[in-house]
């Protein structure tokens, strides 16, 4: 190498260099520029608005429009969390809050109290199903909303709030003071044993606690004999990914593939495996329930024990909402606010991508068949054992069982609220009925009296044609007045079309094996 070259190398290394990285330099300065000149827009539009607009408008509404519009632009999911927003969330993820420990509904104006929980301050106090809270600090309830009613009565734990409620049946108010205390929202609020031995645990959502509320449950349902398990997703719209995994883990084996997700940024590509020894052997079987409701944390469950073959999936196919929501929280100026960005797509064991639509190839003529209405084939995906699933976004239950829609007269008195109003008259003049006891005549009498007060429009037949399904409704607001909100759920399963075949396909399988034989019949299950 001459002196020269010796001289001038660092000068044309570096020029090297520059050319190399030059098309990426400029590519960035321009995408830079760029989001400067929009961003020039939009404080442009910004001061326009503010400065000419009809009436005088709040800055801060109109940025978190912005932020809230920049979002809803991305996909359903992203969305952006203002203080009271966020508050919601981390009640919904936590489980807790500070308040009274009641259900409440709005009925004529009036706040009404649906159902208080039990182990809580307002349960502790006494306070029933239908008593009506008229007063909050001495202030008049009348016309209030439930979120308006949530924010008064919700506060820190030790608090104090005044309540006076009217009861039917006492002529005087009952005034309470309640010492606000936490309240903890069970991701599992229904468990028990069937008849033969056929557990049945509801997951209403997967938060914090879920997994370790399954696993008590689960554990009270062993001790009672269980031989098989009913596990109820629907409607659950999920939660928490990491409960999602854990709570899967209970059924797989160490080592078993979960969830992959991916995303854009490389730290966004990670798979969940299951980290020790299933809870049941391979030879227990297991009945996942699910319904178009079920999405998220629930499909991730259901498609994991599905794709391991440890269990089967009833129902009718899930949501399919299969992609991860980032928690983002934002500047300390905005003091409680965050948003959710979807930062990746999650897949199950199979391949299977649970977001819907999943986009695969069609040929011409499957083409034509959708453009005619006709669904277009789903891809066809192997579980650990060969069986064959379905894509296409959601979870494909293994048997298909529709519920029945209800009759019209039913939905009308559910509606209307006249069982929960039924139960409440019933309740001032009348002890406990027996648990499961059905509605004798002078009970059905009294009811139909009922509706003739509360002018409740009604044909007589059309009445005693779903005598048995009203009778049902009648059985279950009264156990939920006098015994509570489990039992009330009790007694509505016995009516639940797809719990009942559920349940059913369930007793006449002794084995896994046996239920995979039956899943895979031409005739459908039949209810005795």
């Amino acid at each position: 190498m001459t002196r020269r070259w010796r001289r001038h190398a660092p000068v044309l290394v570096a020029l090297l260099v520059g050319i190399l990285l030059g098309g990426w330099a400029v590519e960035r300065v321009s995408a830079r520029k760029d989001l400067y000149t929009y961003l020039d827009l939009f404080n442009d539009a910004l001061a326009k608005i503010e400065g000419t607009y009809v009436e005088e408008v709040d800055s801060k509404e109109l940025l978190y429009g912005a932020i809230r519009g920049m979002l809803t632009s991305l996909d359903p999911y992203s969305v952006f969390l203002d203080e009271e927003a966020f508050k919601d969330f981390q009640v919904t993820t936590e489980g807790e809050f500070g308040g009274l420990g009641i259900q409440i509904t709005v009925r004529d104006g009036i706040l009404t109290v649906v159902s208080p929980i039990e182990g809580t301050p307002a349960y502790d106090l006494g306070i029933q199903s239908g008593d009506r809270i008229v007063q909050i600090e001495g202030e008049s309830t009348r016309g209030i909303t439930s979120d308006e009613a949530v924010k008064l009565l919700r506060g820190e734990p030790g608090t104090k709030v005044n309540i006076g409620i009217a009861r039917e049946g006492v002529e005087d108010l009952l005034e309470y003071t309640v010492t606000r205390d936490i309240i903890k929202i069970d991701s599992v609020p229904y468990s028990f044993l069937m008849d033969d031995g056929v557990g049945y645990v509801r997951v209403a959502r997967f938060a914090r606690t879920t997994a370790g509320e399954l696993n008590a449950a689960l554990g009270e349902l062993e001790a009672g004999g269980m031989t098989s398990l009913i596990l109820d997703l629907r409607s659950n719209p999920g939660g928490l990914l990491s409960q999602a995994v854990d709570v899967s883990d209970i059924f797989l084996d160490t080592g078993e593939l979960i969830v992959s997700t991916k995303g854009r940024l490389k730290q966004q590509n990670l798979d969940y495996h299951a980290r020790t020894p299933a809870r049941y052997d391979r030879g227990f079987p297991i009945l996942v329930l699910v319904n178009g409701g079920s999405a998220s944390a629930s499909e991730i469950l259901a498609g994991a024990i599905q794709d391991w073959d440890r269990g089967i999936v009833v129902g009718t196919t899930s949501f399919g909402k299969g992609s991860v929501q980032t928690l983002m929280r934002l500047r300390p100026l905005t003091k409680e606010t965050a948003m959710k960005i979807t930062t990746a797509k999650w897949f199950i064991a199979s391949g299977r991508m649970i977001e819907k639509p999943e986009r695969w190839d069609v040929d011409e003529e499957s083409a034509d068949d959708e453009e005619e209405g006709v669904e277009a084939p789903k891809p066809v995906y192997r579980t650990a054992a060969g069986r064959v699933v379905y894509g296409g976004g959601g979870v494909t239950p293994d048997v298909e069982i529709e519920g029945i829609p209800r009759p019209d007269v039913l939905v009308d008195l559910e509606r209307r609220e006249e069982f929960f109003e039924f139960a409440i008259h019933y309740a001032a003049s009348n002890s406990a009925p027996p648990v499961g006891s059905g509605i004798d005549d002078g009970t059905w009498t009294e009811f139909l009296d009922f509706l003739v007060r509360d002018e409740f429009e009604y044909e007589r037949d059309s009445l005693e044609e779903h005598r048995s399904e009203i009778e049902l409704a009648i059985r279950r607001d009264l156990a939920r007045k006098y015994h509570g909100r489990e039992a009330a759920y009790i007694v509505a399963a016995e009516g639940d079309e797809q719990v009942a075949r559920t349940a059913e396909l369930a007793r006449q399988a002794e084995t896994l094996d046996e239920l995979f034989e039956l899943s895979e019949a031409d005739e459908p299950i039949e209810v005795e």
